[in-house]
């Protein structure tokens, strides 16, 4: 039985990564209702501002750019202890590959796979010190399904899916514990501008046999679930939330 006190994140600073808008945001909400101190982290300055004006209760926020090094170790030197990493910024190109340029092949590795796990890098190495701490990456059904118009996407979320699995071998003898949430056609800013028609829309639905796209609090409630006390014994798996989109 999940007791309240397993989700019970009083005391714990959480970091959200991509937490300006959609399921960063959603989890930055999820886990400020829970207790959690929240740090926001997002290239968009503005609205992570926005954000944390809107959550109040002394949550900092930090304008970083994930696919810079440089920016990414500046981040967690401002940040200080996590407790919690919700490793969640990404982007996302749709397209025929061969119509991608190699910058924006470049940018999508350096933001969706190298930018995390070098902000795991920075974060993990205090967790890994303090022998306590949580990582959520956060990936993509498209790891374990692949798309026609999104393969630098997908190839950088499956890298991220092996990530958790090795990161996870590496530090649970330490006390940290690496996990990864999948999530399926989840309609956020992101992604609804690929279900904009009728016809898109009703297209995608055939491929989820619950009937339905996701949505972003779904999603946030699983990364509290995957993050807390009732989860402690799940380590390097990947949870997918997709509605049952790679069981076709």
């Amino acid at each position: 039985m999940i007791e309240s006190k397993d989700l019970d994140f009083t005391g714990r600073r959480v970091l959200v990564t991509g937490a300006a808008g959609g399921i960063g945001s959603a989890m930055a909400a999820a886990f400020a209702a829970h207790g959690g101190a929240l740090i926001l982290a997002d290239f968009d300055g503005a609205a992570i501002a926005e954000q944390a004006g809107e959550l109040g209760g002394g949550t900092v926020f930090q304008q970083y750019d994930q696919g810079d090094g440089a920016s990414i170790a500046a981040l967690a030197d401002a940040v200080g202890p996590v407790d919690v990493l919700c490793n969640n910024a990404g982007i996302i190109h749709a397209g025929p590959f061969l119509e991608q340029s190699p910058d924006i092949i470049q940018r999508i590795i350096e933001v969706d796979l190298t930018g995390p796990l070098l902000v795991a890098r920075h974060i993990g190495e205090g967790m890994v010190a303090r022998g306590r701490g949580v990582i959520v990456n956060t990936a993509s059904q498209l790891a374990f399904h692949g798309s026609g118009t999104r393969a630098a996407y997908a190839a950088a979320k499956a890298g991220l899916v092996q990530f958790t699995k090795s990161a996870a071998a590496e530090w649970a003898p330490h006390g940290v514990r690496v996990v990864a949430l999948a999530p399926g056609r989840t309609l956020t800013p992101m992604t609804v501008p690929f279900l904009s028609t009728d016809a898109q829309r009703q297209e995608g639905l055939k491929h989820i046999p619950a009937g339905r796209y996701g949505n972003a609090e779904e999603m946030a409630k699983l990364a509290l679930f995957l993050a807390s006390d009732a989860a402690s014994y799940v380590v390097g798996e990947t949870l997918i939330a997709d509605g049952g989109y790679v069981l076709l």
